[in-house]
């Protein structure tokens, strides 16, 4: 296997990463709800918190901020391992699974990064500031995705976040909107 095919599978794991925190994401915003048993506290409080107070998750440790999601990609990635074996597909996208916290960190640190993290930032392959701060303006319906910057345009132009609303609707269940 040469090289660039090796490239190509950790980035498409990597944007698989990228699209599933979009989604939790999206559930952690629109489907949960405070007092939810068992996750209020670990998952939906801190969310909340954090579209109140972007800066509040900068001050926790690096455990604390990302032990759920630590926690999520470990009961997605043992499972897929097991049933399919080790992938390039699959490291790029545990790698991004447990980055994607820490990338969203610095999405809302206003500190000097560092040269090759810039180059990353300008190319998409991890998520800039400019971009990630779409999604706390109101109505906070879009740029669900945290890893990148290159899946929100287009999920947000294909209008997928709008569609999985009118399925929740069509389903009986009234989305929520951050405020419960």
């Amino acid at each position: 296997m040469d090289i660039f095919s090796i490239a190509a599978q950790l980035l498409l794991g990597w944007l698989i990463a990228d699209f599933l925190s979009g989604l939790a994401h999206w559930i952690e915003d629109r489907v949960l709800w405070v007092g939810m048993p068992l996750i209020s506290r670990s998952i939906v409080e801190p969310n909340r918190l954090h579209h109140r107070d972007p800066q509040a998750f900068l001050y926790q440790t690096v455990l604390a901020r990302n032990s759920t999601t630590w926690g999520a990609v470990l009961a997605i990635a043992l499972p897929w391992l097991w049933i399919a074996g080790f992938s390039w597909i699959w490291l790029g996208a545990v790698a991004g699974g447990l980055a994607v916290t820490e990338v969203h960190v610095r999405t809302h640190r206003a500190v000097v990064r560092t040269s090759w993290y810039r180059a990353l930032q300008d190319i998409g392959i991890v998520q800039s500031r400019v971009h990630h701060v779409g999604h706390h303006a109101d109505p906070m319906d879009s740029r669900y995705c945290i890893l990148t910057d290159w899946l929100n345009p287009l999920l947000d132009r294909a209008r997928l976040w709008a569609r999985l609303e009118r399925g929740l609707e069509t389903i009986g269940l009234t989305p929520n909107r951050g405020t419960a």
